[in-house]
């Protein structure tokens, strides 16, 4: 059993919502939307590459929900839908970056050059 591999724990946010918070993919808007009912919480924005693969640019929150963990929720939910489908990504975000350092369970969904 490899060490290096385990899985570091991505903390919930630390207000709950009602409802719980749901990704929605805009594609019209080339980006993942993470809503909670009726109120955005935040956003990623991506461009695709050829092969099908996400180039994330940015992730934002809304000053309502900033510095609570929305937006490693939103990252959570995004490379975890991203994996689903079978995707990889660009991470050009500086968040999204940090991320992946901080959980490194990630990495591997971070395409090579």
């Amino acid at each position: 059993m490899d060490d290096m591999t385990h899985d570091t724990p991505v903390p919930p946010p630390t207000m709950d919502l009602d409802p719980e918070p749901e990704l929605r993919h805009n594609p019209d808007r080339d980006r993942y939307e993470l809503w909670s009912g009726d109120e955005l919480i935040g956003l990623a924005g991506y461009e695709r590459t050829t092969g099908g693969d996400v180039v994330v640019l940015h992730t934002v929150v809304t000053e309502r929900f900033g510095k609570a963990g929305f937006a490693r929720l939103l990252t959570v939910r995004l490379l975890d839908a991203l994996d689903a489908e079978g995707r990889q990504v660009v991470p050009v975000c500086t968040y999204l970056q940090k991320f992946i350092e901080r959980f490194p369970q990630y990495e591997r969904m971070v395409l090579s050059a």
